[in-house]
């Protein structure tokens, strides 16, 4: 069945209020009186007059377009460490920030070294195990790339319009590398009316060739489906670009919107880019991660 919803778009169907988010003067203050605390090394107040905002946001990613952007915050103008600290003040409003091993908010640079972005021959996107990312644009020159998003859904029916049976294939799970591990992920899964996309072509292809001890072989049609998935998600037509300023904020809900990857996770120590931004990964109450992928 084709997927419907406002999270089915094409970059020609949507128009700068679909996915801009308003932002008023109170709201941008509170953010400066908060950035201004951080910068002090003081307590970051509450925000509570962005609060509804932010509340806004948490349905786009889940039941709206799957991705917005907020501009006209001041998140450039306290330096790097304050607007860490804000953002990840933020993010409490959408969900519980993540972080494991790592720092909780991370720092992306560009441009991007050539390959780091792609993988034998492929654009890698920002599939990860989170149901939100805040991606916190510093600094951005005008020579940088623009920012791709694809729907996940839109891009599931133009594959079904041209090929039943390469769908049927990316609905199967195939073994792939996800944390060190070989487990079985499929590209699309619907459980319980949530659909949810991970696609990571680059992680099949890894374990497939280095198999496991009794592992399944890559199913023949597999290869083909990624192929037409390929294409589709180059798609211009589907292809939604982004210019983002210095304090734009965007986030997306990676199981329904994927990103293209144009930057690369940057050591804090290192010299300032030319693009500097700052990423935030998130999970939220009600996951299409945890209902789609149990275990």
């Amino acid at each position: 069945m084709p997927q419907t919803g406002a999270a089915v778009w094409a970059a020609a169907d949507l128009t700068t209020a679909d996915w801009m988010v308003p932002v008023g003067t109170e709201e941008a203050a509170e953010l400066e009186a908060a950035l201004t605390a951080a910068q002090a090394a003081a307590p970051v107040p509450a925000l509570t007059r962005l609060a509804p905002i932010l509340a806004d946001v948490t349905t786009r990613l889940d039941t709206g377009r799957g991705f917005c952007l907020l501009r006209g915050l001041p998140f450039d103008r306290h330096g790097a460490a304050a607007a860490e600290a804000a953002l990840l003040a933020l993010g409490t409003h959408l969900g519980s920030p993540l972080n494991g091993t790592q720092p909780v908010v991370h720092r992306l640079t560009g441009p991007a070294p050539a390959g780091s972005t792609v993988r034998s021959g492929l654009p890698l996107f920002h599939i990860e195990a989170c149901d939100a990312i805040a991606l916190l644009c510093l600094a951005n020159g005008p020579e940088a790339p623009p920012h791709v998003l694809v729907s996940a859904g839109a891009v599931h029916n133009e594959v079904m319009r041209r090929d039943r049976a390469a769908l049927a294939e990316l609905y199967e799970p195939a073994p792939l590398i996800e944390n060190g591990e070989t487990v079985p992920r499929a590209v699309f899964t619907l459980t319980e009316g949530a659909f949810a996309a991970r696609y990571t072509r680059h992680a099949v292809e890894q374990a497939s060739s280095t198999p496991q001890p009794g592992a399944p072989p890559l199913a023949a049609g597999l290869r083909p489906a990624f192929d037409l998935l390929d294409k589709v998600c180059a798609e211009p037509s589907l292809m939604l670009k982004l210019e983002l300023r210095s304090g734009d904020l965007l986030l997306f809900n990676p199981h329904l919107v994927w990103k293209l990857r144009t930057l690369v996770e940057t050591d804090a120590e290192a010299p300032e880019a030319a693009q500097e931004f700052r990423r935030l990964r998130i999970t939220m109450q009600h996951s299409r991660r945890t209902v789609a992928e149990p275990g």
